[in-house]
């Protein structure tokens, strides 16, 4: 109990102290462009990043992507470690070159505005805030906690889904620290999360005058507009399984019948794996239908996300976070969330796995991303007990 006691107050405290310094951070690291695959942006919030753990004795190492960039693993670990905690959270956001110039950092009221400052560079401010506090106070505790900030996950994680399936091998639990959520007053913890499918169509028709040939011609675009309709009706509002299609491109100028049209697709919304056979078969189904003689389509497709679905292995970690929200007093419920994060991979290798444990934000994804900055300390504050209450493997 004493212990306890003190992991509160330091908590408190600590949360309270940490918060100027994280919004600095946030400032710097709103500032730089690291749209997924900017790899000169990456690497400077992988320094940035670097610094902060190595503050903290952390081991770092970096897992470079030629083509992506540096996922960012730090590890503080005790001599005798009885458990192994994984905090993830990601680097890259959904903005090209030149966004921040745009869009710079600034603040109103309660809320600080920045690109990607919700999704996900809050997560990983409170990541390092909380376990600096513990650190500062001598209450780390005797627990591995692995930090592990990828620089792909706003593309379904290709590459940095590699060393999450490493460190979720020997992993107790993993903390993902994407978006908050609350309802209520009510602090939801997610353990359920939907997958998502990604793919494209490609129709091959025949060109011809639009006028004097137009008989001669197969048009792509024409196909290819029935492929879309099909897509679209495969929406099962029952499951809440929803496609999307955009891009769309197709043929050259109006006067030729398209010889060729092209669009890009999202199923999202599967709410476990089984689900993806399904939508598969639907989808490579397009190939084999036609709609226009002499057009032909081919269909691929792969997973972005899978699903994390709702375990007992999740709820075993939700609960061990339920305790430090309690000792809190603050109210907290297990939900699920229809979007997709690399929660899901962190489940599916079957390390028992929370989401959500961020700070509150809006309009993410959009220029007018936002975060609340109570939140920032109040999630810093909740980490940092969940942290400092870890113990043993019987959970």
């Amino acid at each position: 109990m004493e212990r306890e006691r003190q992991l509160l107050e330091a908590a408190r405290r600590g949360a309270e102290a940490a918060l100027p310094a994280q919004m600095r951070m946030l400032e710097v690291f709103s500032g730089i462009d690291c749209g997924t695959g900017n790899r000169e942006g990456n690497r400077k919030v992988a320094e940035l990043v670097t610094d902060c753990l190595k503050t903290l004795g952390a081991a770092v190492e970096w897992k470079e992507d030629p083509d992506l960039g540096i996922h960012v693993i730090g590890r503080i670990r005790p001599e005798r470690p009885a458990g192994k905690v994984i905090l993830a959270a990601h680097l890259d956001t959904v903005f090209g070159e030149g966004f921040v110039k745009k869009h710079p950092f600034r603040l109103e009221g309660d809320w600080a505005y920045g690109l990607g400052i919700s999704d996900c560079k809050s997560g990983v401010v409170i990541a390092l805030g909380a376990a600096g506090i513990l650190e500062r106070a001598g209450l780390l505790p005797d627990w591995e906690i692995t930090f592990l900030f990828n620089c792909d996950e706003e593309i379904g994680s290709p590459s940095g889904s590699r060393w999450m399936e490493r460190e979720a091998a020997d992993a107790d639990c993993a903390f993902v620290l994407e978006g908050g959520r609350e309802k209520d007053g009510v602090m939801r913890l997610i353990t359920a999360r939907r997958g998502v499918i990604l793919g494209s169509i490609d129709v091959t028709g025949r060109e011809a005058h639009a006028g004097k040939d137009y008989r001669n011609g197969r048009s792509a675009v024409k196909e290819l507009a029935h492929k879309i309709l099909d897509l679209y009706d495969c929406n099962d509002e029952e499951k809440k399984i929803y496609y999307n299609v955009a891009p769309i491109s197709g043929g050259r100028p109006n006067g030729v019948v398209a010889g060729e049209a092209h669009a890009e697709f999202c199923c999202a919304g599967l709410p476990a794996n089984r689900d993806f056979a399904a939508e598969r078969r639907k989808i490579h189904g397009l190939a084999g239908t036609s709609y226009t003689d002499g057009c032909v389509t081919v269909v691929e497709e792969h997973t972005l996300f899978p699903a994390m679905e709702r375990s007992e292995k999740n709820h075993l970690a939700y609960l061990r976070l339920e305790r430090a929200a309690k000792a809190l007093g603050i109210p907290v419920e297990e939900a699920e969330d229809p979007s997709a994060t690399d929660a899901c991979y962190y489940s599916s290798f079957g390390v028992p796995c929370v989401d959500a444990l961020s700070a509150i934000g809006a309009e993410i994804h959009t220029v007018k991303e936002h975060v609340f900055i109570p939140s920032i300390r109040r999630r810093t504050e909740f980490l940092a007990v969940a942290l400092g209450l870890l113990k043993g493997k019987e959970e």
